[in-house]
Order: C-alpha cells, then structure tokens, then sequence
C-alpha cells in the first residue's frame, strides 16, 4: 500500500476520532455543539493536518480537508441528513479554513527542510 493511501485514511480516521470524542465527552450529538470542539477538536485536527503535511507536503491542503470530510460522513451516517444538510456541509467548509491553512504551514517547513521549492 503506497504511503498517501495510508496518509488518507489517518486523516480522515483523525477527524472521526475527535468528532466522536468530543461528543462523547461533551453528551452532545453533534461534536460542534460543545465548547471542546473549538478550544480541543479543532487544534487537534489542525496538528494532525500540519504532521501529515509535513511528511506529505505535496497538496497539502488535502490534508486539512480530510478530517472534515472524516466528521461530515460520520455525521452523515449516525444521524442521517436532516433537513440542514446544506448549511452542515458551508459549515464544515468552513472549519476546514484553519487546518488547510495549518496544512500549508506543514508543507512550507517541510519544503524548507527538504530544500525542495
């Protein structure tokens, strides 16, 4: 199995992690309807994208966006669509702003590292 595969699936089993996480620890179904999520979840997911893009730097921003994807699909399929499913998905959207940009930072040190432009 080539490495970005496995790359792939931590990210996006990362995301899942923290969304089920949090919203076990909070007694929230929904992981960003707890203060944990903003002050723990998202640091977290935005750490696991830099360490993936440090070791993957190659579009980067995948891996911030992975987690995201990770916690929309899980949320998809425990609590089904709902009737603000499009709202859900500009949301998620946006949360992955933070992590593409810490991803970004990832790959910028380990461009530098490497001496790779």
């Amino acid at each position: 199995m080539k490495r970005v595969h496995f790359l792939y699936g931590v990210a996006i089993l990362a995301g899942v992690a923290v969304w089920i996480s949090i919203g076990s620890a909070s007694g929230r179904p929904e992981a960003w309807d707890s203060g944990l999520y903003f002050s723990v979840g998202m640091p977290l997911v935005c750490l696991v994208s830099l360490a993936i893009a440090l070791i993957e730097p190659e579009r980067a921003w995948r891996w911030g966006g992975l987690p995201l994807v990770g916690q929309f699909v899980w949320m998809l399929v425990t609590q089904g669509p709902g009737n603000l499913l499009p709202l859900g998905l500009v949301m998620f959207a946006v949360l992955s702003v933070p992590s593409v940009i810490a991803a970004w930072i990832g790959a910028a040190i380990a461009k530098k590292w490497t001496g790779a432009e």
